[in-house]
């Protein structure tokens, strides 16, 4: 970490990010713009899961420092309960939106209001250089996020997941390794990131 520090902006420069709600810690939203900035020229981004924007921000922050790759931010807000209780819904997305403002990222950003299972529909080209998948965390509906997108990431691309201490995503990370289709690099608090190794 201290390396990426070096080779980038300070600490200072993730305010706007840890300025919008959310859940994902300053230690994890440094190793998303990390991640964001090493993602290949050419490729995207993109967010399963976008909250109130805290992680989005983290993410186009990054790719700013690096090849202003676009970040395609999905989520429906529609009214939900996540698997640890937290609800969510429209106020979510009208937060989002002020937050991408209030950081000044909104021209790297594209907010697609829908569910990922819908928005994947019209995805074509293998060209996902970092999927972060951060949304409903139930086995079930992460292995149907994993399942739909993961094809569309570049060989040699990163796949990201966040709380990895969730039963679901604890399975889904331990499939996929077993099966050899990623290889899991590391772990920041709750968030796990792997290559594609298929």
């Amino acid at each position: 970490m201290a390396l990426f520090r070096s080779r980038s902006k300070p600490r200072g420069y993730l305010a706007g990010a840890m300025a919008a709600e959310g859940q994902v810690s300053q230690a994890e939203c440094e190793k998303l713009m990390e991640l964001a900035r090493e993602t290949p020229s050419g490729t995207v981004i993109v967010e399963i899961g976008s909250y109130r924007g805290r992680s989005t921000i983290a993410l186009a922050l990054g790719a700013r420092l690096g090849a202003h790759n676009r970040v395609y931010a999905i989520d429906p807000h529609v009214e939900f309960r996540g698997v640890l209780g937290g609800e969510f819904g429209p106020a979510d997305q009208a937060a989002l939106y002020a937050n991408l403002a209030h950081a000044g990222v909104g021209e790297l950003v594209a907010v697609v209001s829908l569910h990922s299972l819908a928005a994947v529909r019209s995805w074509s080209e293998r060209n996902i250089g970092l999927l972060w998948i951060d949304g409903d965390h139930r086995y079930e509906a992460v292995r149907a996020d994993y399942a739909a997108w993961s094809p569309f990431v570049t060989s040699g691309g990163t796949i990201a997941l966040d709380d990895v201490d969730a039963p679901g995503v604890q399975q889904l990370v331990r499939e996929r390794e077993a099966a050899g289709e990623i290889t899991v690099l590391g772990q920041v608090g709750k968030l796990v990131w792997s290559r594609i190794t298929a």
